[in-house]
């Protein structure tokens, strides 16, 4: 299955990992690497994450890390719209840029 990431997953990603890194290098490229692996099944196993969101909009976990990753499956596509910490609130919840 072939992985696309939004502008918004991708910026999330960078500030996500710029953030640790500022105090931990090493943890910051832990973090990107769980990011990852757990991207990497989602394509091989999208089915394993539920539906958290209408009927298209399902989410991971990160490994043992804080962060959750909101993807839809087009076809033969998965496109990972957000990279979220989940102290954050949910992409729709938001209200503000990058909402799914």
């Amino acid at each position: 299955m072939k992985v696309v990431y939004t502008d918004t997953a991708l910026a999330e990603i960078e500030q996500i990992i710029s953030y640790i890194e500022r105090d931990n290098p090493i943890s910051a490229n832990a973090v990107a690497a769980a990011i990852a692996r757990t991207v990497d099944r989602l394509a091989k196993r999208p089915k394993s994450a539920p539906v958290v969101h209408g009927t298209k909009v399902q989410a991971k976990l990160v490994e043992r890390y804080q962060y959750r990753i909101f993807f839809e499956v087009e076809g033969d596509v998965l496109i990972v719209r957000n990279v979220r910490s989940t102290r954050r609130q949910r992409p729709w919840e938001s209200g503000g840029a990058g909402q799914i």
